[in-house]
């Protein structure tokens, strides 16, 4: 369940004097390549050379806090930025293309279980702060060949251990094979501390920005976000996943372990799993993607403004700790298992309010709270239907259901449900002017044996 190139410009083989001032003196520098200095660059690489190094070799000799521009083309290399500040500015996504033909493993991916899996990434931005990625395309199509099996991280854009910002660029292309599209080592935007195999959490947190940015062609997830002491926001980018798909779970944007994530006006659309084993029940035992998957999510994660369409899941929260959510004024529609869901654990709170849910495609339910203390309010669900198998089929009983006990009702699907998993702790919500529009059922609450639902309308 969690789980083209462009034409090569002209060549320049030739080695180019760079002047820049520093401190006051005059620095003379020689870079193979095309590689001049500008007033707003600190250096400019036009074209490759002759190595396919031109832009690797920009950011070795450049000092933290420089910006290095890159002319429109295609860039054939591998990239590693260590310099804080850094800056790395192409001529804009589409025009300044960084496609290698393949990638090497030059690390290992902290997260991994032990042994760490080795990680092989178009743009890795390792131990260091302040890096900034904006402009450009990162195709990986070209070195997916590179990796032959699961063992292997693939990345398009990955922060280890690292503050930045990735920016007006688009990934593509982090897709194997199809018969090693099942993998879950296909991530193309990655950001994380390295919790897992260090326990360490950074302080202060580290900070990760991705907007404005287009995701695409990716195998497992397009952006994920993990870890404490980790804090990702997420402004007004777009993922697109392979629609329905036997191969692989796919999920939109992750944010997990921890880690907190601020998620606005981003859209993401066509994660859905139909292979083996999948499921629209989300308390059934199979697997399932999701747009928005916020699992053990920081406290204070928040999901507003955004739009989802195509994904069984829209958002889906699940908890084992105490956390807080807040989601917010988003709009759904195309989801087939649910709108929203929210599995938390005791002590867990959530306001989801202004959202809107629209399942005139699916029939699907709209809204689901499970264990925990939730204010739903000002939220629209609009044409849920009672048949067809989606959602959790199980007796509707508890306190406050428009269904009063010992009155049993098999369902699948209702506008909002309540429900308490017994062990799983009790479920308490307030409901405050949410709209419902054609919906055979507009909210049912769902007590397991020795759970419960408690309920307050305001």
């Amino acid at each position: 369940m969690y789980e083209r190139k462009l034409p090569l410009s002209r060549i320049w083989a030739t080695a180019i004097i760079v002047v820049f001032a520093v401190a006051g003196a005059s620095l003379l520098f020689a870079a193979s390549g095309n590689v001049s200095a500008s007033p707003t660059c600190n250096l400019t690489v036009n074209s490759e050379n002759l190595a396919n190094n031109a832009v690797q070799t920009a950011i070795n000799s450049a000092n933290p806090g420089w910006r290095i521009c890159l002319g429109s083309g295609s860039f054939p290399e591998q990239l590693h930025i260590s310099t804080s500040g850094l800056t790395l500015a192409g001529a804009g996504a589409g025009l300044t293309v960084i496609d290698p033909a393949s990638v090497s493993t030059t690390t290992v991916d902290w997260d991994s279980s032990s042994p760490q899996a080795p990680l092989a990434a178009v743009i890795l931005v390792a131990n260091t702060t302040g890096v900034t990625v904006a402009g450009l395309t990162v195709n990986a199509s070209a070195s997916a060949s590179s990796i032959t099996g699961c063992g292997s991280d693939f990345v398009g854009v990955d922060f280890q251990n690292s503050s930045g910002t990735l920016t007006r660029a688009t990934v593509t292309g982090v897709q194997l094979s199809p018969s090693l599209l099942g993998c879950q080592n296909q991530l193309a935007v990655y950001a994380y501390t390295g919790w897992f195999s260090t326990s360490f959490v950074p302080f202060p947190p580290l900070h990760v920005t991705v907007s404005q940015t287009l995701v695409t062609v990716y195998g497992k997830n397009a952006i994920t976000c993990d870890d404490p002491g980790l804090t990702c926001t997420l402004n007004g980018d777009t993922t697109v996943g392979i629609g329905g798909t036997s191969a692989t779970a796919q999920n939109g944007i992750q944010v997990a372990y921890g880690a907190v994530g601020h998620l606005l006006n981003d859209k993401v659309s066509a994660d859905n799993y139909t292979g083996g084993g999948s499921t629209l029940d989300w308390f059934g035992t199979g697997f399932q993607a999701s747009g928005i998957l916020l699992y053990n999510a920081g406290g204070g994660t928040t999901v507003a403004h955004s739009t989802l369409s195509g994904d069984p899941n829209a958002i889906a929260v699940f908890e084992t700790t105490p956390s807080s959510v807040y989601i917010t004024n988003n709009g759904i529609t195309g989801a087939e298992g649910y709108g929203i869901v929210v599995n938390g654990a005791p002590g867990s709170t959530a306001y989801i309010g202004n959202n809107t849910v629209n399942s005139a495609a699916t029939g699907a339910p709209g809204i689901l709270v499970d264990n925990g203390t939730f204010n739903v309010s000002q939220n629209t669900v609009s044409h849920v239907s009672n048949s067809g198998t989606n959602g959790a089929s199980q007796v509707v009983c508890g306190t406050g259901s428009y269904l009063s006990c010992p009155t049993t009702m098999s369902i699948h699907t209702a506008a909002v449900q309540a429900v308490s998993e017994g062990a799983g702790g009790p479920t308490s919500v307030t409901f405050f002017h949410n709209g419902f529009h054609a919906d055979v059922l507009s909210f049912a609450a769902v007590a397991m044996p020795t759970g419960s639902v408690t309920l307050q309308w305001v």
